[in-house]
């Protein structure tokens, strides 16, 4: 709707997923179906310069969490050159984080992003760019979803958070037929806690929600800092996008501690579409199919991606149920019309743990999501 300058938009997303998961020695073989995420939102401008975005999430039948949380919620404040953000957001993180859920070729994000808690905090940031290279500094603190310890009458800080983080495309280039694209990036990102102990370092198998292959069942890291690359490719219908990480830390007690993760994806269009690249945020959109199921020789568009994910969580001080992953995982999706999709996951994780019986898992997940 629009009145004078001002436009409003309601928007929203829903995604479904059925999964198996065989493990080979843990309890955790299980046939589930779930809504992984529901999200109900508003974004908009007051004026040409002055606009906000707010996303709800919803969380049916999830006893575990709050029925109501944030995603992104925040006001903006842009020019032509650059713009100012406060509130929720994450315009720092890596790349594979950078994209929405709805647009990853995989239905969960690798483990270097989960393990090391890239996401959304509130605080403000600043983002400026051009056509083909973008940069972004943030001070965050706790991410609005976290619980308010003033709430419950007792004293409590924030963690605090400095990031920042920086892409080029040395080539980009669109055509009607394709993209051609080299993205490179880099990011650093240093935490501090409030309460000594606030950080944890863990990750579940790729694409799964059984066990983790966990630091320690309690907080661990002091502070933190983490720094990584990013690198993408483009030709047309196929594309690579790679990603590392490397974490450095410390305990309340003074302990060090240390970690890297990285993940290398391929894909391909079957049917001939090339991601949508934003050269001023360093990112991925949503692909369009150029035709739609129902239209004249319409299939949709079809893509197929293969990935390689490793985590090294094996460092003495993360505590007992320590060790390295590696997956491997393929993905089919399908999106026959735009705003609805299909993914179609198959993940083999291995956990070698340092102190606990080695173990694998098998998972196999199917996504069904729309949005508007």
């Amino acid at each position: 709707d629009r009145f004078g300058e001002s436009r409003f938009k309601m928007r929203g997303r829903l995604q479904y997923d059925i999964y198996s998961q065989d493990w080979d020695i843990g309890a955790e073989d299980q046939n589930r179906s779930y809504i992984r995420r529901a999200f109900l939102g508003v974004q908009g401008r007051l004026t040409e310069n002055w606009r906000y975005k707010v996303d709800f999430i919803l969380s049916p039948g999830d006893d575990a969490a709050g029925q109501v949380g944030v995603d992104d919620a925040f006001l903006e404040y842009v020019t032509d050159d650059w713009s100012i953000v406060i509130g929720e957001h994450n315009i720092t993180s890596p790349l594979e984080d950078r994209i929405s859920s709805l647009d990853i070729p995989f239905n969960e994000r690798s483990s270097m992003i989960n393990a090391y808690e890239f996401g959304r905090r509130a605080g403000i940031g600043f983002i400026t760019g051009g056509a083909n290279w973008s940069a972004s500094a943030a001070l965050q603190g706790d991410s609005l979803n976290n619980a308010d310890t003033l709430s419950g009458g007792a004293n409590g800080d924030e963690s605090s958070t400095i990031s920042g983080r920086f892409t080029f495309a040395p080539i980009f280039s669109t055509t009607p037929e394709g993209t051609t694209l080299i993205h490179l990036g880099v990011h650093a990102r240093q935490r501090d806690s409030a309460n000594d102990a606030d950080f944890q370092y863990r990750t579940r198998p790729l694409n799964g929600r059984g066990d983790r292959l966990v630091t320690t069942v309690a907080s661990l890291g002091d502070q933190d800092f983490t720094y990584g690359f990013e690198l993408a490719a483009q030709y047309g219908p196929f594309g690579l996008q790679a990603e590392y990480a490397r974490l450095e830390g410390d305990t309340a007690g003074g302990a060090s501690f240390e970690s890297d993760g990285y993940y290398v994806d391929a894909y391909w269009s079957i049917t001939g579409e090339s991601r949508v690249y934003r050269g001023n945020q360093g990112s991925f959109g949503p692909i369009a199919p150029r035709n739609p199921l129902g239209s004249e020789n319409g299939w949709g568009h079809w893509m197929a991606s293969a990935r390689y994910d490793f985590i090294d969580l094996s460092d003495p001080t993360f505590g007992a149920n320590r060790g390295e992953q590696t997956a491997y995982a393929l993905a089919l999706d399908w999106v026959p019309v735009d705003h609805v999709r299909f993914k179609l996951n198959y993940a083999v994780s291995e956990m070698e743990r340092t102190t606990a019986a080695d173990d694998d898992a098998t998972i196999i997940s199917l996504r069904s999501q729309f949005d508007f």
